[in-house]
C-alpha cells in the first residue's frame, strides 16, 4: 500500500472524525423522532413504565449509532489490512472507541495514531450520548410530574 504524506494522514483523520460526528447527529435526529413517536404518559397511572420505555428506546438508538461509528473505523482498519479479518478490525475498533484497548492487536507505527484518535472521538461521542440520554430522562420526568399534578 502506498505511504501517505503527513498532510494526507491529517486529512484522512479529519474525514474520519467528521464522519463519526455525522453518524452521531443522525442518531440524535433518530432519537428525537423516536421520542415523538413513543407515546407520552398522558395522565397514565403508570408514568414509570413510560419513562422506562423512553429510556430503553434512547439507549437502543444511541448504541446503534455507536456501533455504526465503530463500524466506520473498523472499515478503515480492515482496508489497511493490518489486523487480518474484519472481525479483528471491528474488535480493535470497539476496544479503541470505548477506550478499553486491545493489547493483543496492534497497528503498525504508521497507523498507530488512528487508534488513539478513535479513543478520543469515542470518549466525546459517549459524552454526547450521555447528555442526550439525560435530556430524555429529564423530559420524561417533567411530563410525568406535570401530568401527576
Amino acid at each position: 500500500m502506498e505511504e501517505l504524506s503527513p498532510l494526507e494522514r491529517i486529512v484522512r483523520g479529519v474525514i474520519m472524525i467528521g464522519a463519526t460526528g455525522i453518524v452521531q447527529v443522525m442518531a440524535q435526529l433518530a432519537l428525537s423522532k423516536m421520542m415523538d413517536i413513543v407515546p407520552a404518559p398522558r395522565l397514565s397511572q403508570h408514568p414509570t413504565a413510560y419513562m422506562l420505555l423512553h429510556s430503553v428506546v434512547a439507549v437502543l438508538v444511541l448504541m446503534t449509532g455507536h456501533f455504526m461509528q465503530v463500524t466506520l473505523w473498523a472499515l478503515l482498519y480492515y482496508d489497511w489490512g493490518e489486523l487480518g479479518s474484519f472481525s479483528h478490525s471491528f474488535y480493535f475498533s470497539l476496544a479503541c472507541f470505548t477506550t478499553l484497548g486491545a493489547n493483543e492487536l496492534n497497528l503498525t507505527p504508521a497507523h498507530r495514531i488512528a487508534g488513539a484518535v478513535e479513543a478520543a472521538v469515542g470518549m466525546l461521542m459517549f459524552g454526547w450520548s450521555t447528555a442526550l440520554l439525560v435530556r430524555v430522562v429529564q423530559r420524561t420526568d417533567r411530563r410525568s410530574d406535570r401530568e401527576a399534578q
